[in-house]
């Protein structure tokens, strides 16, 4: 199917959103490597890299709600998902369908999987039994860290060791799969390839926890039936087969934000972004997203609450003895 307008623009965010995120991890690449006496030059450290650790962004959470102290370890780590889960809240799952970089990736590889004809539908019923283990893997998530762990350990973790260089721990694992880590990446590819959005659609927690925060969105997709010539062009145009032909409102957790839905349809008025009585363009939505994400982000620089409390001495001590920090 021919891409939409939209879908230009929102490609172009990720790709350049994922140029920036290679420099950023060549850049920690680099300052790992400087402790491990590999490179002679000292990097700075990159703080978006904690973007990348959810399970302790989701603890320094924990942390701040229950007793108001910020985490100083990760502190980007907090301002990414804060700005994360804010967006969802205001602005549906947009951070999942025009900045996530393993939705970008997802997505690339869904494009792959259309191009050479090799995509499968998913049986119904298993596709429903499927998308259960997401929101399982949150619950299981939030039970642990809410509910199991008094905010006296969910301190004491984030103070250890192992937490400080968290994100070293996950570069190392990349850098070093084994065979079985291997294994598992290549089958989420390849099933990626042969089924759209597998990971989005099936794995990822976080979009879980995001899917039941949009649904308190004020931003949602509506359909006016009196304008709507039954063209079905917006049920083939969304990438999570949802039925848009058949609601009043998108009022789904799986919706992304994509709105091909919206570009796509060929009658004014008959699938509008609506913001309360406002009826808004796919382009200010893609800006909203933006706007919110990296204005959280900009907020927290000015105000100093991004960088890590954590010196170059204790980096120097810690990232030679990485490989024997464990939880």
């Amino acid at each position: 199917m021919k891409k939409s307008r939209i879908e230009y623009i929102r490609h172009g965010v990720q790709i350049t959103l994922a140029i920036f995120l290679l420099y950023i991890g060549w850049q920690f690449y680099q300052f790992v490597m400087y402790y491990e006496g590999q490179v002679s030059t000292l990097s700075s450290r990159p703080p978006s890299v904690e973007g990348f650790l959810p399970i302790s962004a989701l603890m320094s959470l924990r942390l701040w709600l229950g007793s108001g102290m910020l985490d100083p370890i990760h502190p980007a780590g907090l301002v990414i998902f804060i700005a994360v889960l804010l967006s969802a809240f205001l602005v549906r799952k947009g951070f999942c369908g025009w900045l996530c970089p393993i939705g970008a990736l997802s997505e690339a590889l869904a494009i792959i999987g259309e191009k050479i004809g090799v995509q499968l539908a998913m049986p119904k019923a298993l596709d429903v039994i499927l998308k259960a283990i997401k929101y399982l893997l949150l619950g299981f998530f939030v039970k642990i860290i809410f509910l199991d762990m008094p905010v006296q350990a969910v301190y004491l973790f984030l103070q250890n060791d192992y937490n400080k260089i968290s994100d070293v721990k996950m570069l190392k694992f990349f850098l070093n799969l084994s065979g079985a880590g291997l294994a598992v990446l290549v089958i989420l590819v390849v099933a990626s390839v042969f089924f759209k959005h597998f990971w989005c659609r099936y794995l990822c927690p976080y979009g879980a926890l995001l899917g039941v925060l949009a649904l308190a969105s004020p931003v949602a997709v509506k359909r006016q039936q009196s304008y709507c010539i039954d063209c079905k062009k917006c049920d083939q145009a969304c990438p999570n087969a949802l039925r848009v032909s058949n609601m009043k409102r998108v009022y789904s957790p799986e919706c992304v934000g994509c709105l091909n839905c919206v570009d796509v349809c060929p009658k004014e008025k008959a699938l509008e972004i609506r913001l309360g009585k406002w009826s808004i363009s796919s382009r200010v939505f893609g800006a909203m997203v933006m706007a919110i994400f990296f204005g959280i982000i900009l907020w927290a620089k000015t105000y100093g609450y991004w960088e890590t409390s954590i010196t170059l001495e204790e980096y120097s001590k810690l990232i030679p003895l990485s490989r024997f920090l464990g939880h």
